[in-house]
């Protein structure tokens, strides 16, 4: 894949948001196949783009299972942490492509 085919893929998924959507969450049923089409494109672009969305639940069990039970908890915070940034990012950049479409 090339640049070129995952800006292709950005524009497609920026034309399924729905104008009246108010979310991410709202938008997301109407782009889910071409925002994963989105996603492992990217991943072939760049190495730092490359995630294990299906494998990374075990890891995270596995990794979970063999702390101590008060390291449990520091690490269930740390992954929350990082659920609510990325949930965050995801509708910042919602909301950017929402203003961008608005004035166009």
């Amino acid at each position: 894949m090339n640049s070129t085919h995952v800006t292709r893929l950005a524009q497609i998924c920026a034309s399924r948001i729905d104008p009246a959507a108010q979310s991410f969450d709202e938008s997301f049923p109407a782009l889910k196949d071409d925002l994963q089409q989105l996603l492992e494109s990217m991943k072939s672009l760049d190495p730092r783009f490359q995630f294990d969305r299906l494998g990374r639940p075990g890891a995270v069990a596995a990794v979970r299972g063999a702390l101590p039970t008060i390291e449990r908890e520091l690490f269930d915070a740390v992954m929350e942490d990082c659920e609510c940034e990325l949930a965050a990012t995801r509708e910042a950049f919602f909301q950017l492509v929402r203003a961008t479409r608005a004035k166009t």
